[in-house]
Formats: C-alpha cells, structure tokens, sequence
C-alpha cells in the first residue's frame, strides 16, 4: 500500500508537465479555457565572508573569501478553467568563489565536520523525485538546474487537490517557527522569495466554520535511495476564528518516525497583532533521556509613523525544549543531529528573543535592521538590511551578517570535541541584484 502511494504521488507529479494535452483531447475547445502566467527573476549576488581565527579556516586561510551567485528562475502557473491548474518553477544557477574553495579543502581535512563542503548546490536526496541536475561542478564553482516546483491542482467545487513538488508554510513565527516543519527558513536568512518545495500531496477543504488541511509529503532514505514512509510526513491542521479577531490552527502530523502536535493562535491587541504558537514532540528515539520535548513561539507586531516616517516593528520570544547550553550535544544527541542535517533546527540553545525595526527612509528605500539573542549566553547577531526599489522590477538590497559573544557562546564560538578549533558563525557582507519580470 505504501508503495502504490508513493508511485502515485509521483504519476501525479508528472501529470502536471501533461496535463494539458490530455485536457484538450477531452474538449476541443478546452484551450479556449486556458489562461498561462509567466514570471520569474535573475537574481546576481554576491558576498565578502570573513572567516574567523581560532576556526578551522586556520587550516585553509583567514583571508576574506569572495562569493558569487547567479540566479534564472522562470514560474509558469496554467489554468484550465476553473477545474484545474498546473505549477511550474524552473531555475539555473551558479555559484562558487572562494569559500567554496576552502570548503572542499575542509571536506578533506575534516570530512566529518565538512562531508559536503561549503556553497554547494542543493540535491533531492531526500526527496520522492529527483529533479535537481548539476552541470558542471569543481573546487571553485558548481552549475545546475532543477525544477523547485511541479504541481498539479484540482478544484473541486468542495475543496482542492494538489500533488507534485510544492512548498507548504505552518505556523506563525517570523524569525524562528516550530510549527513550520516543512523547509523552513533559517533565522538569518533575509531573502525569502521562495522556500525550496517538496514532493507531497495536499488536500484542503472547509469543514462546517473550520478549514481543514491534509498533507502526505513522501521521502527517500538518503542512504538507501529507497522510498520509505519512516521517513515521510503526514498530518493535518484545522484552523479556525475562536473570536471575531482571533484565529486558531491545530496541528498533529507523524514527521518522519516522531509525532508533533501543535496549537497556534493569532489575534490583535489595539493596533498591534499578536501570534503564539505551541508544539509537543514524542520522540521515537529518547534524546538524552527524554522522549518528549516543547518548543513555542510569540511574537507581537506594530506599524506607526514617527518623524514623517513609516515604520515597522516586532519582537520575538522563542523557547527550544530539545536544546539545552551543552552546544556539543549537536555532535553526540541523534535528535538534535538528525534535525541540523534535515534543514530543521537552527538554534543550539533554549531561549531566544529577536527583534526587528523597518524605517521607509524614502517610499523607494527601506531600511531593516534584525537582531537575534540566544539568551543563555547572551550571544547573538546583527543582520543590517537596505532594500531600495530602483524600478518596479528591479531591486537592489545591501546586508550584512554580524554576530558576537564571548567564548564558549553559540554566536561567540564554542569547543568542538576531539578537535582543536571553535565553531563559529564567520562575519559577511552581501548585495544582491534582483530583477523581477
């Protein structure tokens, strides 16, 4: 049984690129139906990364590494009618410089910390279907392309159906999310047009005053290649309004071979907006004795105008239960490992706060400034942004990357066992060049 749905998971994923062929066999006139959307971006990026003494870049170099990033993203979404319609998302990329560079010297002198290096292309090896192929690929640089999104939906008159590669966002955290279990972004990233998708099934529908969302995300074992259900997803989420102003979602999902039930609400307190988010975790594997853990989230959001200036604001409290201050644990606890490898925890202590400030210094230039603080320690890091909209499609965003802390801090450095540098997060500068059609 378990086969058969994956191998249909993965027909329909496919059905996408032939769907309209079979939709106007069915219909002569189907095409007249039919209504196409066209986008996409070329983004340019580039960065100066600063790697930091006491590291293991002491063994390949402290000297700043230069970065590039090239980016061709074409999205096409097909309606046919008001029954159906397709997604798709292709894009190519290259990416190399000097940290890539160092990162293959670092796989070899230390495969186990560096098993994949640094700046390299992202793969399917967890996903059903692979479609991610690398061009060409060296100690300097890497060429691929990939299709990020390849769904099929259908709509019902009762709900909608979609399968294939698509991405799905829970819960309401802006910085960090526990309930966002699928890909989320990692605190410090600022550029957030699209999250990677993955290949799953997805069924929403209202039920009575509440919507209900069903999700089935199948996966590989990476190091079998085998289709295996130990490592999929599959869950829901109801959400409802408890008041006029106030909306809740309940989550409960077996991901991968633990269970996740979670509850989130949002809400508003005068002008200002308010959301928290709650998860329980049943570990199918104890993790330092433990077999379950909590994580949560809230965070409060306010916009007002000062000195004839628009300005944004929220603050965020964010609590880690399957984290504590050994930050050594990450090489020892297969909990907290397995969870750094899938993309899913970023944060090696228990508590955080964050904060972001948004000034419009010009209708045309925006300046963010976010910082976040492990509370623990105290560490953390200051992530400066400017974004100014030089036409309706072109933008042009500065940033920079700046953490600090004492030793044995998770943002400062901490001790690596068995070796004789930190971990440390290295210091960087960044601009991109994006332009939108």
């Amino acid at each position: 049984m378990r086969q058969t749905v994956l191998h249909l998971l993965l027909l329909c994923s496919l059905g996408c690129l032939l769907a309209p062929a079979a939709f106007a066999q069915d219909n002569d006139s189907a095409w007249d139906n039919v209504d196409m959307e066209w986008g996409g971006h070329f983004k340019n990026y580039g960065r100066a990364l600063f790697p930091e003494s006491g590291t293991a870049f002491d063994d390949v170099g402290l000297d700043a590494n230069f970065d590039g990033f090239t980016e061709l993203r074409l999205n096409n979404k097909t309606f046919f009618g008001n029954t159906a319609y397709t997604e798709l998302h292709w894009e190519a990329s290259l990416t190399g410089g000097g940290t890539r560079e160092d990162g293959e010297k670092l796989k070899r002198l230390y495969p186990a910390l560096y098993p994949n290096g640094l700046l390299t292309p992202p793969n399917d090896d967890r996903r059903l279907v692979d479609l991610t192929a690398v061009v060409h690929e060296d100690r300097g640089a890497a060429v691929y392309h990939r299709l990020d999104r390849a769904m099929v939906a259908l709509t019902p008159e009762w709900g909608e159906v979609r399968l294939g590669r698509q991405a799905v966002t829970w819960g309401h955290g802006f910085t960090f999310n526990p309930m966002d279990l699928f890909n989320p972004f990692a605190p410090t990233d600022l550029e957030r047009d699209y999250k990677l998708g993955d290949d799953m099934a997805l069924i929403q529908f209202p039920a009575g005053d509440m919507d209900v969302e069903l999700i089935y995300v199948a996966r590989r074992d990476p190091n079998t290649k085998d289709a295996d259900f130990e490592q999929a997803s599959v869950g829901g989420k109801l959400s409802f309004a408890a008041t006029d102003d106030t909306g809740v979602d309940i989550i409960l999902t077996r991901h991968y071979q633990d269970y996740i039930a979670g509850v989130g609400a949002a809400g508003y307190i005068g002008d200002a907006a308010w959301r928290l988010d709650v998860t329980g975790t049943l570990l199918n594997a104890p993790s330092r004795g433990r077999t379950a853990y909590l994580s949560a989230v809230a965070n409060v959001d306010y916009s007002w105008q000062w000195f004839n200036k628009n300005w944004y604001g929220y603050v965020e409290l964010y609590y880690n239960g399957l984290s504590d201050a050994d930050y050594a644990d990450q090489f020892s606890d297969t909990a907290i490992a397995e969870r750094i490898a899938r993309g899913e925890l970023y944060a090696l202590g228990s508590l955080y706060w964050s904060g972001n400030i948004n000034c419009e210094i010009h209708p045309l230039v925006n300046l963010y400034l976010t910082s976040i603080v492990n509370l623990n320690d105290p560490s953390g890091v200051w992530l400066p942004r400017i974004v100014y909209d030089m036409s309706d499609n072109l933008r042009l965003s500065l940033s920079g990357s700046f953490s600090w802390g004492a030793h044995n801090t998770e943002y400062g450095g901490y001790d690596i066992p068995g070796y004789s540098f930190d971990q440390k997060p290295s210091d960087s500068v960044s601009v991109w060049l994006t332009r939108y059609f």
